[in-house]
């Protein structure tokens, strides 16, 4: 086997945690992806959910929005947590 199991919601629960912490930074897409020097549609694929960051990527980007990696990692854990109860309710 070459890939590990995928966590469902992972990447809309990053994408929403993204949006919202730049949203709270006041930067835009093409702000944050200076910040952190890649282009600003790698930004844009991360907040519709089309694709979730190295671990690297990650630990740069939660400096970019000024917050520590712990923080935003529990912000994902947390969003994952809601989209996960409201799936079972469906």
């Amino acid at each position: 086997m070459s890939t590990m199991k995928e966590i469902p919601h992972l990447q809309e629960a990053f994408a929403q945690v993204l949006q919202e912490a730049r949203a709270h930074s006041r930067l835009s897409q093409q702000a944050l992806a200076n910040e952190v020097e890649c282009a600003r549609s790698f930004i844009s694929f991360m907040e519709t959910r089309d694709h979730l960051p190295s671990l690297n990527g990650f630990l740069v980007l939660a400096r970019a929005l000024g917050v520590s990696s712990t923080e935003l990692l529990a912000r994902v854990e947390a969003k994952l947590a809601t989209l996960e109860y409201l799936d079972k309710k469906e």
